[in-house]
């Protein structure tokens, strides 16, 4: 995984702890701090520290390095990422953004003056979706629940998806389209798997599914009402769907709008207690709660 988009006098650092790290921010004018074993720390010039008066302090040209680096310094072929408040690396890595939102017509259509990133730092844990491969997939069938992951934000949604994807393209008979909407499973590639990048999910689900005829869709952070809608169709005809959605437990999940009950078969709530990827509820289709034996 490249970092060399992070300023000289942190990279080390983070290099050096990576497999420890889920995330880096920066604010401008503030020290910088990451999670480390999911805890806040800062960055100091001789590790980490809990104390943020001896914290690197994060200036406007680091938060400049990093978004010149991520875009080559083209923010306007990287825009469409931009007004939707993110960057992606080409390893993956997604960089949060705030700043000065510029508005036409009462739409966004872009960020400038950007004083705050939040670098995401994704893991590959090799077999972290065990649990729910066990319960979805009948084997002895061939056939696979159609399920949705509850997880708060870094609460580990992508790294479950990514492996089970991975765990599916071992399955001769499974096709799979995974949906990469913002380029964070750049690393994901296998022979039973069609991927489609950058694509928001109405043109993946309509035109993917017509022209790959997966009997498998993967796919990432279910929000607006259209989202939910092509789940539906999807499922509707035929094609199982293993999806995942922000949210703390089910009756989040239950109130967003768009949401359509009778779609997915199975549900996971995870990394609720700070505990990124563990597995917490599991609930079947009518919201009834199923306990692990």
């Amino acid at each position: 995984m490249k970092l060399d988009f992070l300023p000289e006098k942190i990279l080390n650092i983070v290099e050096k702890n990576y497999h420890k790290l889920s995330e880096v921010r920066f604010r401008k004018n503030f020290p910088i701090s990451v999670l480390l074993d999911g805890k806040r720390r800062f960055i100091s010039e001789s590790g980490f520290t809990d104390k943020s008066d001896f914290g690197i302090c994060c200036e406007q040209v680091d938060i400049d390095y990093v978004i010149n680096r991520v875009t080559e310094k083209s923010l306007y072929a990287f825009n469409d990422e931009i007004k939707n408040g993110y960057v992606t690396t080409k390893d993956g890595i997604r960089i949060g953004l705030s700043g000065t939102c510029v508005t036409e017509s009462g739409k966004i259509v872009t960020i400038k003056n950007f004083t705050s990133l939040n670098v995401r730092l994704p893991h590959k844990i090799n077999n972290c979706s065990d649990t729910i491969y066990d319960v979805i997939f009948e084997k002895s069938k061939k056939f696979i629940k159609s399920t949705l992951i509850i997880a708060p934000p870094a609460g580990g949604k992508t790294t479950l998806l990514k492996d089970l994807c991975l765990k599916f393209d071992c399955c001769s008979h499974i096709q799979i389209l995974l949906i990469d909407e913002r380029g964070e499973f750049s690393d994901i590639v296998g022979k039973n798997i069609d991927k489609l990048s950058y694509s928001d999910k109405q043109y993946a689900f309509d035109c993917g599914i017509r022209s790959l005829s997966p009997n498998l869709v993967i796919t990432d952070e279910l929000a607006s009402e259209s989202d939910w809608n092509c789940v539906k169709i999807a499922t509707l005809s035929g094609t199982t769907v293993i999806a995942s959605c922000h949210g703390k437990n089910i009756k989040d999940v239950t109130e967003k709008n768009g949401f359509k009950k009778n779609i997915f078969e199975r549900y996971f709530v995870v990394g609720c207690n700070g505990n990124p990827g563990k597995i917490e509820k599991i609930y079947d289709e009518n919201f009834n709660e199923i306990c692990l034996t």
